[in-house]
């Protein structure tokens, strides 16, 4: 890719321990913390999946949610290959809320090291795979999402580890274990979110173009129509049955639909600030930004067309924009979405590391400052706002352990209660460790005419969590409320009346 002294020279020893140390070391004080902060919600639904895997059944076919009202919780949701791994730690070790985080930083270190050999395949260079590497570790937006527990980085590690095996394979080495890795892992990407399978598309090309050249043979093309099979036939037949389940139960706690942008002006808005503001800030961080807007000069500038991985590479890129448009209206705030172009945009910000470190001893001083700012940007972006400030997007009496525990022991644990109001429709039930009927606001109560209080005791509800106080001083809900039994803060809990 570059015949600059960066792309010959070899990695130093000293370069996984001060990635891998250094990342760990940084995420060290905030292991043990509970959900918290930007998409606490999403958090929460994927550790009550695990935690009622651990306590319920371990059936990975039948993944369970809180929010469930009289029926068994199963539902229909990705393939929780993540959630069931942190059950499995939870009946190994107990439960703790470090595991999921942990679990997730050992997923995402491993995709670091596949990533790094993903570019090293690419390139020949293991200098140019080190920056790749050191660029993915430090986004900011999976700096965040690194020990948060979100299948999303199982996805992302898993689908570069699919295409590092794939390629070892096409090109001759690594044999059948090879092949089989590859298979595996890119068929546990597609089942973990589907929009991960966009490595299919540098495949694709790979294989017509030597389709177009001849050099297939019958023996090798039934491999990779096996390949083609399995990996998209396996993921497409999980989701058949996924959206199944949500429609037997009626829980869709799971989003599992495409949501494109409601209007062309909102539309228009969320690309600009995308563009603007969660690429730079978010994903590659201010001096990854500099870096990417130099390698994308170089791949216009390099005669980089001429490359066998150009056009792989570039049809990997239309796949992923047209996944960013067809989801347009989630890429508004759910920035984790993004996740699957950091491959991408890591292997630009080293090609733009490898363009300048050509340019002088003054540009390689540039160079370095910019490879250091990139833990110091994240860090910084990351850890003052989101995990030192106590509870964000998380009611306090919740996020605090004494509590949320007297919480949660307010009322014997199989009882069915009636919890709210929290629009997220996962984080009350996860936090307080409950199972029953939802709302989402105060209104559902309330409302003149409403019936969901004795709909909800008619089929066994019998409590009643709420931090809003207007629901126990409105009349409309006085028929069903009945002795206080604990006030924490602003959440209270009632008995519910059993009326005739």
């Amino acid at each position: 890719m570059s015949l600059s002294f960066l792309a010959a020279r070899p990695v130093p020893r000293w370069f996984w321990p001060l990635l891998l140390g250094l990342n760990f070391l940084l995420h060290l004080p905030f292991f043990a913390l509970p959900p918290n902060a930007n998409h606490s919600w999403r958090q929460c639904n994927t550790m009550a999946v695990a935690r009622n895997f651990a306590e319920e059944s371990m059936n990975i076919l039948r993944p369970r949610v809180d929010r469930r009202g009289t029926t068994d919780g199963v539902t229909g949701m990705q393939f929780p290959a993540y959630e069931w791994t942190v059950a499995a730690a939870y009946q190994a070790l107990g439960f703790h809320e470090s595991l999921p985080r942990l679990i997730n930083w050992l997923i995402f270190a491993a995709g670091v090291v596949a990533c790094f050999g993903l570019v090293r395949a690419l390139s020949g260079s293991a200098g140019l795979a080190a920056v790749a590497a050191w660029a993915l570790a430090w986004s900011p937006e999976l700096f965040y999402h690194s020990i948060n527990a979100l299948p999303d980085v199982l996805a992302l590690s898993a689908s570069l580890g699919g295409l590092y095996f794939f390629l070892c394979w096409y090109r001759g080495s690594g044999g059948a274990t090879a092949y089989g890795a590859a298979l595996l892992l890119t068929m546990l990407a597609g089942l973990t979110k589907l929009q991960y399978l966009a490595i299919g598309a540098p495949i694709a090309m790979l294989v017509l173009r030597d389709l177009w050249l001849r050099r297939l043979t019958v023996r090798r093309s039934a491999w990779l129509a096996l390949f083609a099979a399995l990996t998209v036939g396996v993921p497409l037949l999980w989701y058949a049955y996924a959206l199944r389940l949500i429609q037997e139960s009626g829980l869709a706690d799971f989003g599992l639909e495409l949501r494109p942008a409601e209007s062309l002006g909102a539309g228009l808005k969320t690309l600009r600030d995308n563009l603007i503001s969660d690429l730079p800030e978010l994903l590659v961080g201010y001096s990854g930004a500099v870096l990417l807007g130099l390698g994308i000069v170089a791949l216009v500038r390099g005669h980089y067309a001429r490359r066998w991985w150009f056009w792989p590479l570039l049809a990997w890129a239309a796949v992923l924009l047209a996944y960013h448009l067809i989801e347009l209206r989630q890429m508004d705030v759910h920035q984790y979405y993004m996740l699957p172009y950091l491959p991408l945009l890591a292997l630009a910000v080293a090609l733009g590391a490898a363009w300048l470190s050509q340019r002088g001893r003054r540009a390689v001083v540039l160079l370095a400052v910019l490879l250091v700012a990139q833990p110091v940007i994240a860090a910084f972006r990351i850890i003052p706002a989101r995990w030192m400030k106590g509870a964000r997007e998380v009611p306090a009496e919740l996020f605090d352990p004494a509590s949320r525990a007297a919480l949660s022991s307010a009322v014997p644990d199989a009882a069915l209660c009636v919890v709210g109001p929290d629009v997220s429709g996962c984080k009350y039930f996860y936090f307080l460790h409950k199972k029953g009927f939802g709302f989402s606001e105060t209104a559902e109560l309330t409302a003149p005419g409403s019936t969901y209080l004795a709909d909800c005791i008619r089929q066994g509800a019998r409590y009643l969590y709420t931090s809003d106080s207007t629901v126990i001083n409105n009349p409309a809900a006085f028929p069903y409320l009945g002795r206080k039994i604990r006030r924490v803060g602003e959440f209270r809990v009632l008995e519910l009346r059993v009326t005739q």
